[in-house]
């Protein structure tokens, strides 16, 4: 779903047990460098399907959250909070997540990106309130990943 790190392959091209560094890449459009966010296909700019990915600073801001709860999977009844969210990246485009942890009455404050790890090798990207934005994913609100995982 999101492209892995290109460092964290090798040469036959599939990715590695353990990757680098997570990095959320975004479309910019080849015709008009309009951003758009990762699953778009064509640019509602200038019509062309022609978007190549690039980079994004893996920071933005929670533009809108609800609180669901979901049914955990072989358990009998039992739900658990998801925290849907969109954020919108420094960079502009908005993108549909979820959000670890909890959530301030009022998300004004920055988030950063992390991946989760899914079936077959694919990275889910959530995001996490963080107090600084330029502090790596593993230091969302001062916890290690560790303590952030237990949390």
């Amino acid at each position: 779903m999101y492209p892995l790190d290109p460092d964290s392959t090798g040469n036959s091209g599939e990715a590695s047990a353990q990757p680098l560094e997570a990095i959320l890449m975004i479309n910019r459009c080849a015709r008009c460098d309009r951003l758009f966010a990762p699953l778009t296909i064509v640019c509602s700019s200038c019509a062309s399907d022609s978007l190549e990915q690039v980079p994004s600073s893996g920071t933005g801001s929670i533009r809108s959250w609800r609180v669901a709860d979901r049914a955990v999977i072989g358990g009998h009844d039992e739900t658990m909070p998801l925290t849907v969210a969109v954020v919108e990246l420094d960079e502009g485009p908005w993108v549909y997540t979820s959000i670890e942890g909890t959530v301030p009455l009022f998300a004004s404050g920055p988030v950063r990106v992390h991946f989760q790890p899914q079936p077959r090798d694919e990275r889910f990207p959530v995001f996490a309130v963080t107090a600084d934005p330029d502090s790596p994913a593993g230091d969302i609100l001062g916890r290690s990943k560790d303590e952030h995982a237990r949390a």
